[in-house]
């Protein structure tokens, strides 16, 4: 983390401070550390990314062509493409303002780069969360993890 991150990081008040203590939705990258049910929804030039935690809905952009966001929304503007078997989507315009849940900053500049890709015998979604910031990490950050493939898991509503 850069030292104007860390001050702020050692500001925080959890109490205080919670980004999520009135229950207000996450945004951009923190809603993305949630373990529950995902589903895509493909209607051709946008992808609904819908999340259970907090009934949110992302959507990707799915055209080169499309235009972007006037105004930064903590859920950010996201535009996807297909490599391969895999969607990676990059998002910005995030004005959530966090990295995470526990105090470390991220600014309106970060650019968040996502891959989802199914394992080779379809039984997990793996998942790549890539974060650059120069206003809050020295070099770029990379958390992975998964969701385990439960067709009879269906989001809840």
């Amino acid at each position: 983390m850069t030292p104007a991150a860390r001050a702020v990081l050692m500001k925080y008040d959890f109490a205080a401070d919670d980004p999520t203590a009135d229950c207000k939705p996450k945004g951009m990258p923190t809603i993305m550390e949630q373990p529950y049910p995902i589903e895509f929804v493909n209607h051709g030039d946008v992808i609904d990314l819908r999340l259970e935690e907090y009934d949110t809905v992302r959507t990707v952009h799915m055209s080169p062509t499309g235009v972007p966001a006037a105004t930064a929304t903590p859920l950010g503007y996201s535009v996807g493409r297909m490599d391969g078997n895999a969607l990676l989507v990059t998002t910005t315009k995030s004005s959530w303002g966090n990295f995470d849940s526990v105090g470390v900053p991220l600014s309106a500049a970060a650019v968040i780069v996502e891959r989802f890709a199914p394992s080779d015998d379809g039984a997990r979604l793996e998942y790549t969360l890539t974060v650059t910031d120069a206003a809050t990490f020295t070099a770029p950050v990379e958390l992975k993890k998964q969701w385990i493939w439960r067709p009879e898991v269906r989001l809840g509503k």
